[in-house]
């Protein structure tokens, strides 16, 4: 198990940190939103809108972030604890599984077969998927997989797809290891976005398709009509675990990432969300000068007209364009200070 040394000698795993780091970086960076939030002429909403339009306490906005916090805690934990099972016992659990539920899992046999025919010992699901690969992995000292005695193959399950990546580095060259090494890094995070986006864009507009889910679930959130920053995670335990963590958990296993690239993925990820929801517009934010999917543009999906469009979240706005569930709007200065995100005039008229 991998893990980082503190400044006090303390060493702290990778899968501790990617389960907690981004549980301090809620806070921390929700903290620095409430400090802001008395800078009137850069909010969306007045001060008064929001103790006025929203229909849930703050304590109980803190009390339901800290619950579905750690729901995602728990779920991480097994994650990780399954990500460093050997593979070759999860493959045997599969079968037996299907064994018990009397289905015949062609493919997951068909592996096992091929496993048991091969001989190779699967040291973990992050470990070496074939010995042949293992024998020609380039060692990669980088934050995909950490300290420098973990192959590049180790970075994820998927990567027996990608074992071309591993003959093209080489440890007598770690300048081109640590270059290789960042591109697998940045392909993760492309694809754990991807991945995130997707999840989140379909399981979100269902939620406000279906009534039943809409009315019990997911209305809880949108109590908040002027959301602030550490209102993001306020939402029905039920939500909390399908949209946002067996959401995190699709990313981090279907994008391969190590449990370190977890860290930062999932960090970023909650800044993102965090600045998503903080009510303010401030100049020379980076979120919303990369990102078209915005505080502007979820304040928007909060409104009473803007409630079946901008599904997107947490990065792109991809889907809402493609499935014209995307509102345009414009950013204009209120006279009494401050900033409203107003829709076009016939999206607001529908």
């Amino acid at each position: 198990m991998l893990g980082i040394e503190m400044m006090n000698g303390v060493k702290v795993s990778d899968e501790m940190l990617g389960t907690f780091a981004p549980i301090i970086v809620y806070w921390l960076y929700s903290g620095i939103y409430v400090l802001l939030g008395s800078l009137d002429d850069y909010r969306l909403h007045t001060r008064k809108d929001e103790d006025e339009k929203n229909l849930v306490s703050k304590s109980d906005v803190v009390k339901g972030v800290l619950l579905q916090q750690a729901v995602q805690a728990v779920v991480a934990s097994l994650l990780f604890a399954i990500w460093n099972l050997p593979l070759c016992v999860l493959v045997e659990f599969a079968c037996e599984f299907g064994d018990l539920l009397g289905w015949d899992v062609i493919g997951i046999r068909l592996l096992k077969y091929f496993f048991d025919l091969s001989g190779c010992a699967l040291s973990s699901f992050r470990g070496c998927v074939l010995c042949s690969i293992q024998r020609n992995a380039a060692v990669f000292p980088s934050v995909v997989n950490g300290p420098s005695h973990d192959y590049i193959v180790g970075s994820g399950g998927l990567n027996l797809m990608l074992a071309e990546v591993v003959i093209t580095g080489s440890d007598s060259n770690p300048a081109h290891a640590q270059v290789t090494s960042l591109i697998v890094l940045a392909r993760q995070f492309l694809v754990g976005m991807m991945v995130l986006d997707t999840w989140q864009y379909f399981m979100h507009r269902y939620m406000h398709q279906n009534k039943f889910l809409y009315k019990h679930i997911h209305s809880q959130h949108h109590r908040l009509v002027v959301p602030y920053a550490f209102g993001a995670l306020y939402n029905h335990p039920i939500e909390g675990l399908l949209l946002d963590t067996v959401g995190g958990a699709l990313s981090f296993l279907v994008s391969g990432m190590s449990p370190r690239a977890s860290i930062f993925f999932f960090s970023f990820a909650t800044l993102k969300t965090v600045d998503d929801h903080c009510g303010l517009w401030l100049p020379g934010n980076l979120f919303h000068l990369l990102f078209r999917n915005n505080s502007a543009y979820h304040d928007i999906h909060h409104q009473l007209y803007g409630n079946k469009y901008n599904f997107s979240q947490p990065f792109l706005v991809m889907w809402d364009r493609i499935l014209g569930t995307y509102m345009p709007y414009s950013l204009e200065k209120n006279i009494n200070g401050g900033f409203e995100a107003r829709p076009s005039k016939e999206y607001k008229e529908d």
